[in-house]
């Protein structure tokens, strides 16, 4: 039965995708015009509030979605099969029958003859019984409502948006130094409440609307005259008057005044002069520069091209206003990486290799042969230092071809693809549940989470698992202080009472073997995550609990409904709304004229204490960056939430799990580095952190500002602009069942091998994709140098061994050593400590070893009998942390020059100045060579 039934819901669903022209049916019913959406909503008898065009689109997708057969049918049928007057016989009594209730139903309501003929129309197919009076007058009043607008925007020559905002295009004069010129802008008017004007005389309507559009019009002629004030407040550095006057005629109606396009050969003038070694190009949206540089691979110069690309508005932005594009900086940055992502794959290909040639004992000249004759040919055509998957494909297959092992090998690989694909049954326990899933839609200070605790407190048994160690111990002590017998678990401590009801956790530490009530599952978009959103995937797959109750951003919920839709499992949408208002500033705040109750926002741990540097001059000042330990965080969130200081200082690590008495949010920048390129703030990340002002219960409003006026733009901009929902697949990460699988099946116990068979070569059964796993990878590697078991290296690999740090690496190859000769690992504490930190080298130092604790205690729960000196680590984190937490306190340390000694400004970005720089350069021409290679170990 239930194959029969998937079969006639896959005709269904193809039947509908031959009526929309290829499209699903979630696509192609917002191609349907107004009308036909009614009449679907009033066949299917669903109420709906108002016959806004969205809110029948959604009502429905969502009856598409969750109602059975039957339905999708009714809606198929009426699509592809319009019903059709017969001409005879009872069907034209049925019809005469039909048209005597219209009639009789709209005398009850004054109506034209043309209105009573369109009801006719739009009602004569219907069934005799699904003419109802709600649907006529429902109907009657959408076209009344529908001609009246339509007369508003012929009176005022204006268009209504689906936000309800007028707009319309205007002439403006722009007053240029050399004449003035007139252009037609678009302008767009704030939102307009419908419902007040239909309640107003026509007169009135239009007296309203007009002084709306005036008011409007205004506005954006101040902004041009204020944009040319500004511009010419000094010559200008990169654009003449005839450039000027070019740009501002040619830009689009729509386009914003500081991303008025500026002709490519102006750009490209602008960045020669720059650098006369650049080549510049453009796209349809991007502006790319590219310079040539080269890389010696074992012994052949290997000459290739960096490339950074910028967003057109970005790159048009600055120039209006003046300011250099960040081209060299970007430029080294991409470089670097380049560099590193290279050398990683060519070692990785070389361990490969030597694993496939393992009991051949060939020379290594022979491996590098067969790289440097492939790769030096794709990137000289290229000029793309990258080792693409197809060169090295053909690399391993002549290589196999070169040692004959391989066929038997890519069979295996085939049998592990089919052994594991089908990823929701690695959790049996969660399948055998039947579970419930409900999920609290809403943004910050909604109180979603603040239900979703309530509801577990009340509950017999229960899980929180939470997105960080910090909230993981607030909902710890939140269930103990309600008198819940709860346990804590992280990756770095437990708090366990044997009698415990309720466990709060990190969401990685997720225990699948042991069903409860219900479990909260926190922040849900995490799930997008590019490295941690497998353990949200794992968590709402595979958590064992009746109940499963989520709690997140509208952004999720898309995701979420295809999920569990693929999981086969219920889930109920419960919307919640902001408690207070936030409100977006209309001018930049001033460094001097910040009021207490702020948090400033910076995107790097270098701008975060240079602005705490500037601003302890006149305020108390707390800080949080992500480098700071959990327990520092607290205490500086304590230090502000009680009033010992004044203003808050945070890189975006306030954006989740802190709750602040904050009134307003500042943002220093309004764009960041990412990892891969520099951009403008999305959406989603403004708005998660504009969230955190106007904390419920302490404040009526929160307030979002920045610190200049053209951060304060893109800020607004991104702050009314809606989420984009979240897209499928999500990520899944590799299990110890799935690395010792894949290790039996290729036969090694080379983790480095079994994690990127993993990453290159799995796929799923369902809405599912590998997770991306490079900085794993990168432990892997370290791993692999050392006599261990599969087990023991897979746990390693998950260490938190931050190898960014140089201090951490050292101590996490101590670490492995001594677990690979089985003697006890020994905690070595720092010795005396000052007062504070006084300069940012020993700030840094503090928080390595801080992190060194972390990594201490978490192996300790994997290997507790290596691990002996847990309580001695504990009682220095404590001492260190409050070493940090007094350092930060002082605000007197400096940042040196790692050479000289001299002191640098915070806002200065390198370890080193630039007489120093200079004179390494001039002195040491192999250093960049002795710089790229990691140590490696002696064979004993």
């Amino acid at each position: 039965m239930a194959k029969k039934k998937k079969k006639y819901l896959i005709k269904l669903n193809n039947k509908i995708r031959n009526y929309f022209n290829g499209l699903p049916f979630d696509e192609g019913v917002a191609t349907l015009d107004d009308d036909k959406l009614m009449e679907l909503l009033m066949l299917l008898e669903v109420q709906l509030p108002s016959f806004e065009r969205d809110e029948m689109i959604r009502a429905l997708r969502r009856i598409w979605s969750e109602e059975g057969a039957g339905t999708r049918e009714l809606i198929v049928s009426y699509l592809t099969q319009p019903y059709k007057a017969v001409s005879k016989g009872k069907s034209e009594v049925k019809d005469l029958d039909k048209v005597g209730k219209i009639l009789s139903i709209l005398s009850k309501q004054e109506h034209t003859k043309h209105e009573e003929n369109l009801i006719l129309e739009h009602f004569i197919n219907l069934k005799h019984s699904k003419i109802t009076p709600e649907k006529i007058f429902n109907k009657l009043h959408y076209l009344r409502m529908k001609e009246r607008l339509g007369k508003l925007e012929r009176s005022l020559g204006v268009v209504f948006n689906t936000l309800n905002e007028m707009e319309f295009t205007h002439s403006f004069t722009f007053k240029l130094k050399a004449y003035d010129f007139s252009k037609l802008l678009l302008c767009v008017t704030d939102p307009v409440d419908l419902d007040a004007l239909w309640r107003m005389e026509e007169e009135s309507v239009l007296k309203t609307l007009e002084h709306l559009k005036a008011q409007t019009v205004e506005a954006k002629q101040k902004e041009i005259d204020d944009f040319l004030e500004q511009l010419y407040a000094r010559p200008h550095p990169y654009l003449s008057e005839e450039e000027i006057t070019h740009a501002l005629k040619k830009m689009p109606p729509e386009e914003m005044l500081y991303h008025a396009p500026i002709r490519f050969a102006t750009i490209e003038e602008i960045l020669k002069n720059i650098s006369d070694k650049y080549d510049i190009f453009e796209s349809t949206d991007h502006i790319i520069i590219e310079k040539e540089k080269f890389h010696d691979l074992f012994g052949t110069t290997l000459f290739y091209n960096t490339s950074v690309s910028y967003e057109k508005p970005f790159l048009y932005n600055l120039i209006w206003r003046g300011e250099e594009p960040p081209v060299k900086e970007d430029i080294n940055r991409v470089n670097d990486d380049l560099l590193a992502h290279f050398r990683v794959a060519i070692d990785d290909l070389l361990e490969e290799m030597r694993h496939m040639s393992e009991k051949l004992d060939l020379e290594e000249s022979v491996l590098k042969e067969f790289i440097v004759r492939f790769v030096a040919p794709q990137i000289e055509s290229s000029r793309n230092l990258k080792l693409k998957e197809k060169t090295k494909r053909r690399i391993l297959f002549h290589f196999g071809e070169y040692i004959k092992p391989l066929l038997e090998k890519q069979k295996r690989e085939e049998l592990l693809a089919k052994t594991i694909r089908d990823f929701k049954n690695l959790f049996p326990l969660a399948r055998e549940l039947k579970r419930q899933i409900v999920f609290h839609v809403g943004p910050t200070n909604s109180g979603k989470t603040y239900q979703a605790l309530k509801e577990l407190k009340e509950a017999t048994t229960g899980y929180y698992l939470a997105p960080l160690r910090l909230l993981a111990l607030e909902g710890y002590e939140n269930l103990k202080a309600d008198g819940v017998r709860v346990s804590l678990i992280t990756g770095e401590e437990e708090i366990i009472d044997d009698e415990s009801t309720h466990i709060s956790s990190t969401i990685e530490m997720m225990n699948g073997a042991v069903d409860v009530d219900v479990c909260v599952i926190d922040e849900i978009q995490m799930i997008a995550d590019r490295d941690r959103g497998w353990a949200w995937a794992n968590a709402l797959i595979g958590v064992p609990a009746k109940k499963v109750i989520l709690t997140g951003s509208v952004d999720a919920l898309a995701a979420v409904e295809e999920l569990c839709a693929y999981l086969e499992e219920p889930l109920e949408v419960v919307h919640f709304e902001r408690k207070n208002p936030l409100e977006m500033m209309k001018h930049a705040t001033p460094m001097k004229k910040i009021e207490p109750q702020t948090a400033v926002v910076a995107f790097s741990r270098r701008d975060v204490l240079s602005l705490k540097q500037q601003l302890s001059e006149k305020y108390r000042v707390s800080v949080v960056y992500g480098n700071l330990s959990p327990e520092v965080r607290r205490e500086e969130a304590r230090r502000f939430r009680e009033g010992e200081s004044e203003i808050l200082v945070a890189t975006d690590a306030i954006a989740m799990g802190l709750n602040l008495p904050i009134k307003t949010i500042l943002f220093a920048k309004d764009n960041k580095f990412d990892g891969l390129r520099r951009r403008e703030l999305l959406p989603s990340e403004v708005l998660q952190i504009a969230g955190r002002a106007g904390r419920y219960g302490i404040e009526e409003k929160g307030y979002v500002g920045a610190l200049e006026e053209s951060a304060l733009k893109t800020i607004d901009k991104a702050f009314h602009t809606p989420l984009p929902d979240i897209e499928l697949p999500v990520s899944v990460m590799a299990s110890l069942e799935h690395v010792m699988l894949i290790g039996e099946i290729l036969e090694t116990e080379n983790i480095t091998t079994i994690l990127g068979f993993f990453a290159d070569n799995m796929e799923f059964d369902g809405p599912f994709v590998a997770a991306n796993i490079e900085s794993m990878l990168e432990i892997a590697a370290i791993v692999d140098e050392y006599d261990l078991d599969l087990r023991t290296r897979y746990f390693l690999a998950c260490a938190p061994a931050s190898i960014s740090s140089p201090y951490i690496e050292s101590v996490f190859h101590r670490y492995i050593r001594q677990i690979e000769a089985g003697s006890p690992v020994l905690y070595i504490p720092p010795r005396d400590l000052p007062a504070f930190a006084q300069t940012n080298d020993m700030l840094l130092n503090a928080e390595d070893r801080v992190r060194e604790i972390s990594l201490y205690l978490w192996l300790s729960f994997k290997f507790p009998d290596l691990f002996p000196d847990t309580q001695k680590a504990i009682e220095a984190r404590a001492r260190l942390n409050a070493y940090i937490e007094n350092s930060l306190r002082q605000g007197h340390f400096t940042k040196k020059c790692r050479r000289c000694g001299k002191v640098l400004d915070f806002s200065y970005r390198f370890s080193i100045c630039d007489a120093c720089h200079s004179k390494g350069k001039r002195g040491s021409s192999g250093s960049s060579q002795r710089g790229g290679y990691r140590g490696k170990r002696r064979h004993r």
